[in-house]
């Protein structure tokens, strides 16, 4: 598909950033062209978010019945014979091709994009050539995404060394696997493997999750290690050994080198923009290979924009379609810029539950106003002594909080902390909510909204005034409504800081 006739704009790439940003000058009266090699919408439906949506909730389902085996009314379950190679089996053939008809169909069919299929290069600004086709453009949108970044280490070249984009190609699963890296992804790679009778470590240089509150981070520290997930900071991993495929990482601790047997690595350490393609342009190049835009998507060569991850972090598909239609206003002449009041928030998986968050962490919010006011539960210490369906006294810190899912886990598993963390950070002073936090399940889908209220300053008394569909996910507007007649906010009595988790 295409002619010879000019473009208002060619989207150099069709992911998310690229099919979004052209849907949005199409629907403005113009005309955009993506030119795509594989298929539109990015990495997402082929080993990324919507891939890993679906694992993640395989690995749920396979942790749930491990959890729940010969337990009240559920049957002894035999989980010797579960597969990860299994589920991802299933995605490769049928969601990868479901997901990649939907998306050429939606963009073709229904909002009428054009789209240049095949290999394209980049002629100049306002050229490219696709397969020897010639098209021009007004503007040149660079949506060419990133890659993992591979460490400069030796073994990185051995079998059954992954990245996330070799997850769906799993064919045989693995008995001991080390994660490099200790992200977003790479906990979330752990957390979905383990389930499958996967002895799963984790190797970080720095610091786990190091952007997410504390008590977020102990939660989950303590949920691997009652899965017996390892997680290992401050190591250096220097190698990866094997015979033509992997036996061990070897890693520097505390000084002293250590090895760790596994017959599979995901390394996690990272993206890399590809901004390569659009190098003879001109246009500025970042110290981490990102195209430098400006808050209007603009790179330092007129008429040409970069949006998504090659533009450089934040990674996330949020930030990749909302530049995208930036840019599109953009070259509509409506002079729109990003704006950074509006918080962005961010989840793992961790399958049975999730984390999300959105707004400042603890530590952060002490830190701009002082004092702050907590809203948290649970709260205090989990029970030393516990055994499934039997009920602790004297443990009413951990009675909260219960829906879905993390009901059923809290009462299967009294005492121990299996349904997870809700917390809100509140300024008393202006009662102004300033940060939310939940381990859980269900409730990531309130953040993308409560992400625009932390925006308008919303208060602890306008949440209080919401109707709450009860039970909920979050908790957030019951908790703040107790609460909410405070003169003097003061938040909940009693309240001790959760363990930490080492």
């Amino acid at each position: 598909m295409g002619t010879n006739n000019e473009y208002d704009a060619i989207w150099f790439g069709g992911g998310a950033a690229g099919r979004f940003g052209a849907a949005f000058l199409k629907a403005g009266g113009l005309r955009p062209l993506i030119v795509e090699k594989h298929g539109l919408g990015g990495e997402c439906h082929v080993c990324r978010c919507a891939f890993e949506n679906y694992v993640s909730d395989q690995a749920s389902m396979a942790e749930l019945m491990r959890m729940y085996s010969g337990l009240a009314w559920f049957p002894e379950i035999d989980l010797d014979n579960i597969s990860m190679s299994k589920v991802v089996e299933v995605y490769r053939n049928v969601g990868q091709p479901a997901f990649h008809d939907a998306m050429t169909h939606q963009s073709e069919q229904q909002l009428k994009i054009e789209v240049a299929w095949g290999e394209g290069k980049i002629l100049d600004k306002n050229t490219v050539e696709v397969d020897g086709r010639i098209y021009t453009g007004k503007n040149l949108v660079i949506c060419t995404g990133s890659r993992p970044i591979i460490p400069d280490i030796a073994g990185t070249d051995l079998e059954n060394v992954w990245t996330y984009r070799d997850h769906p190609d799993v064919r045989i699963d693995p008995k001991k696997m080390v994660v490099v890296g200790g992200g977003k992804i790479g906990i979330g790679k752990a957390a979905m493997f383990a389930p499958f009778n996967i002895n799963v470590t984790v190797l970080e240089k720095y610091k786990c999750l190091p952007n997410w509150d504390q008590d977020v981070r102990n939660y989950i520290y303590g949920d691997f290690k009652r899965r017996k997930i390892k997680i290992h900071e401050g190591v250096d991993v220097r190698e990866i050994k094997g015979n033509g495929r992997v036996e061990a990482v070897v890693a520097e601790i505390d000084g002293k080198l250590a090895e760790f047997a596994c017959d599979a690595v995901m390394l996690s350490i990272g993206l890399t923009p590809n901004s390569e393609p659009a190098i003879p342009l001109g246009v500025k190049i970042g110290k981490n290979n990102e195209i430098v835009i400006d808050k209007s998507c603009r790179t330092n060569v007129p008429g040409v924009y970069a949006v998504g991850d090659v533009a450089g972090p934040p990674y996330f598909m949020a930030v990749a379609r909302k530049r995208g239609m930036i840019t599109a206003k953009n070259i509509m002449g409506q002079n729109t810029r990003w704006d950074d009041s509006l918080p962005l928030p961010d989840h793992i998986y961790l399958p049975p539950l999730e984390a999300t968050m959105v707004g400042l962490t603890e530590a952060q919010a002490r830190e701009k106003y002082g004092e702050v006011v907590v809203i948290r539960v649970p709260w205090g210490p989990r029970a030393k002594d516990h055994k499934p369906l039997t009920y602790i006294p004297n443990l009413e810190n951990q009675g909260l909080p219960v829906c879905g899912r993390v009901h059923s886990l809290n009462l299967f598993f009294y005492g121990e902390n299996r349904n997870g963390l809700h917390k809100a950070i509140v300024d008393p002073k202006s009662r102004r909510y300033v940060g939310f936090h939940h381990v859980g399940d269900g409730a990531k889908t309130a953040f993308q909204y409560l992400s625009y209220l932390l925006q308008q300053g919303w208060t602890i008394d306008q949440m209080s005034n919401l109707h709450e569909i009860f039970l909920n996910a979050e908790h957030f507007v019951q908790l703040s409504r107790l609460i909410a007649g405070q003169k003097e906010l003061k938040g909940y009595a009693a309240q001790v800081d959760p363990e930490e988790y080492q």
